[in-house]
């Protein structure tokens, strides 16, 4: 296992809540589906960034802000994160609103955070100002369905399969961090990432409260189960 990967679980996935009902679901996903497709993912973009840092591939750091603006452009995140907050029907906002308030912030977080991937592209000099990114085809194109399609499903399905993405995908944007922040020294590089270090961990967590407490019966684990397939099925083949 990779020593980014060990750290990471050490710190924020076995440590749990005491009498969390929903704890013992989460520690067999994580084990059965989650840590192959972590460990994949993190060994992968280590293996990008070490190329990079060996060409000084300046080119693939302006390919990188790019994609990170198309995923988290203020456009994309408020259609993506509102769609979030209508999978709980009105009957059910009392109950759910502990994930509504998470949803609610992280519309914010997510606009916040393309921001960080404009001070790349501008401070490198790549572009002079935001607005050019709305006419950049690769500034507003995310192309996972896993990351964008599955969450414009989520009103339709369960509320509570959204965790299964936060606890997954937000696992491996940690871990990504973690990556870039041990290998890279550019200055824009680690400022773009140091800046969502916190907010990724804390989306990180949505995902992990939301199963720890609420998934704690067949009819609440079945939606995490089968959105967690099709995310790993997605993002890398991964069963």
């Amino acid at each position: 296992m990779h020593a980014l990967l060990e750290e990471f679980l050490d710190k924020w996935v076995w440590p749990t809540a005491p009498g969390a009902p929903g704890a013992e679901f989460r520690w067999r996903l994580t084990k059965e589906r989650c840590l192959k497709g972590w460990e994949i993912s993190l060994r992968r973009t280590v293996g990008e960034i070490e190329t990079e840092l060996a060409r000084g591939d300046e080119a693939s750091k302006k390919v990188r802000a790019l994609r990170g603006y198309a995923a988290e452009g203020v456009h994309m995140s408020i259609k993506q994160m509102s769609a979030q907050l209508l999978s709980v029907d009105l009957p059910d906002q009392a109950r759910y609103i502990d994930l509504q308030r998470m949803r609610a912030r992280q519309i914010w977080d997510e606009c916040k955070h393309s921001k960080l991937h404009a001070d790349v592209l501008i401070g490198k000099g790549w572009v002079k100002h935001e607005r050019e990114l709305m006419d950049q085809v690769q500034a507003n194109t995310q192309p996972l369905p896993a990351y964008f399609g599955l969450s414009m499903m989520f009103p339709h399905i369960h509320p509570l399969a959204r965790a299964a993405q936060n606890y997954y995908q937000e696992a491996i944007a940690c871990l990504g961090i973690m990556a870039h922040l041990s290998l890279a020294d550019d200055p824009l590089v680690r400022h773009e990432h140091l800046s969502q270090r916190d907010e990724e961990l804390m989306h990180f967590m949505e995902g992990k409260f939301q199963i720890d407490m609420y998934c704690v019966t067949p009819e609440t684990q079945k939606p995490v189960e089968e959105a967690l397939d099709y995310l790993m099925h997605q993002v890398g083949g991964i069963r």
